[in-house]
């Protein structure tokens, strides 16, 4: 059978034994006498843009990954917080403008501004910096197109927490090699997201047609992890270790020519199944 190309995935695949012991590491809201010395700048961003609707919920971002924050809304009945697994979220009350802002423990600080539904008198903040290109509005559903294989059942929001520290966790290895975070892409966590709920033990052609059917037509790179969960409370841990200890699989992580991530974890009959996608719009296309 000819072999095809997915840009540059990878397609090797990291079944890694689980770890026992292990810790979970520290999230956003969570504190440390013992956290290491920052040397990025301290940032925070949102996790479905700064545009939202009326009824949205996004995760707050914080980069560098561990950093303790407080978090506070300079507009509570616009935008209101929440901590929901030790991560800050942004609950949209009603429509208008807010600035969301952190302090670490050092006492830096870092803001966002967001407008929410589409309020007619409020100023619309620039765009946030990011290399991807423009999605559909957050209030849509997913643009899917029905002629490539997807899974109509599947919840695109599921494991959020564990993603969304995923993402954080390959952003540190990537620091840690000099190179650039990167943002999340709404059509990488769908997609992979989506083909999480599969169970696939290698890398597929309904990995590709995904990706294509939740809008994303560009290339990059996937990395495919499965292992035993019983007990597991360090999903997203355990799967980056997977890929660092994989020669392969770390080079699809620190890949310089990406600049957007998704990731998707599904976990059923003892078992967990991880995805990550790097990609970039510069890249060759996937057929």
């Amino acid at each position: 059978m000819r072999k095809k190309d997915i840009g540059m995935m990878l397609t090797g695949i990291a079944l890694g034994a689980v770890l026992c012991g292990t810790a979970v590491p520290a999230r956003a809201a969570e504190t440390s006498s013992s956290a290491p010395v920052q040397v990025a700048a301290l940032r925070v961003s949102s996790y479905k843009g700064d545009t939202l609707s009326v009824g949205d919920r996004s995760m707050v971002v914080i980069s560098p990954y561990g950093t303790s924050v407080t978090a506070v809304s300079s507009n509570p009945e616009v935008i209101a917080l929440e901590q929901v697994s030790g991560f800050y979220v942004m609950v949209v009350k009603s429509a208008g403008t807010a600035v969301v802002s952190i302090t670490d423990d050092a006492g830096n600080t870092a803001s966002m501004t967001l407008t929410a539904g589409g309020a007619e008198s409020s100023p619309t903040p620039p765009p946030a910096e990011s290399s991807c290109p423009a999605q559909a509005p957050e209030s849509s559903d997913p643009v899917v197109n029905s002629e490539w294989s997807h899974n109509p059942d599947a919840d695109l929001t599921a494991n959020m927490d564990v993603r969304q520290e995923m993402v954080q966790l390959i952003n540190r290895v990537r620091q840690e090699h000099g190179l650039a975070e990167l943002p999340i892409d709404d059509r990488l966590m769908n997609a992979m997201q989506d083909v999480s709920t599969q169970h696939f033990l290698k890398h597929t052609q309904y990995e590709r047609e995904a990706l294509v059917a939740y809008g994303w037509l560009y290339g990059g790179s996937d990395n495919l992890t499965s292992f035993g969960v019983d007990g597991e409370s360090d999903i997203a841990g355990h799967a980056v270790r997977n890929w660092v200890n994989s020669p392969g699989h770390l080079q699809a992580m620190l890949r310089e020519d990406v600049t957007c991530i998704g990731t998707g974890v599904t976990v059923d009959g003892g078992r967990t199944y991880c995805y990550m996608s790097v990609g970039s719009p510069d890249g060759h296309g996937l057929l």
